[in-house]
This record gives structure tokens, C-alpha cells and sequence, in this order.
């Protein structure tokens, strides 16, 4: 006798799919959520300031001292102004370098750079 059930049914009876569609889910999941919350990490009056090449500097605060690492992955959006504690100041940062650094979810805020 032929199984009658949906094409959709019989694919989800499949292990393999089943662990993909799990895992597509929790990354969309994850993106969501990243997505969500860096709208509230950049304050205010960022990009206000803009030089001839519409960029501008801006200060990004972290819960910790940066290592190496961070400071690398921020040089992917800027030029590193200089430090002060748990904030970097970065130069000729562009409105997608905001976006971008936003979504980290190791950062806490994005100010203008005073």
C-alpha cells in the first residue's frame, strides 16, 4: 500500500532535515535578535559631525578593557583614535561601519566622539 501522507510529512520524518531545519531556525533566530538590539546601542547625534568624505568619529563603549582582538575588529571600521578605559574612539567611521559594529553583540553603546 502507498503512503498517502503530504510530501511535507514524509521530509520531516527525515533525521538530516529535521537537524537542518532546527539549525536554520536558530540562526535566523540569532540575527533577529542581534538585529533587535543594536537599535538601541547608538545614542543619539551619531553622524551629526561629518567630514568631507561623510564619515565621522564616534566612541564605542565596551563592558571590559579591549584586547587585541577587538581593537582588530574595530580597525575594520575605522581608524583607531585612541583609548580610555573601556572606550575606543575610531575616525572615519560610515554609517554602514555603524551598523555593522552594532550588531556586536560585545559592544554596549556607540556615541559621538566628544
Amino acid at each position: 500500500m502507498r503512503d498517502r501522507s503530504s510530501p511535507l510529512r514524509r521530509a520531516w520524518r527525515v533525521r538530516t532535515l529535521r537537524r537542518v531545519v532546527v539549525v536554520l531556525v536558530l540562526v535566523l533566530a540569532y540575527q533577529a535578535w542581534l538585529a533587535i538590539q543594536a537599535s538601541g546601542k547608538v545614542a543619539e547625534g551619531v553622524g551629526e559631525r561629518r567630514d568631507a568624505r561623510g564619515r565621522f568619529t564616534v566612541s564605542v563603549e565596551l563592558g571590559f578593557a579591549p584586547e587585541r582582538y577587538h581593537i582588530l575588529e574595530l580597525q575594520k571600521h575605522g581608524r583607531i583614535a585612541g583609548t580610555d578605559g573601556n572606550t575606543v574612539r575610531l575616525r572615519s567611521v560610515s554609517d554602514a561601519g555603524v551598523d555593522a559594529l552594532a550588531r556586536e553583540y560585545w559592544i554596549e553603546r556607540i556615541a559621538p566622539a566628544r
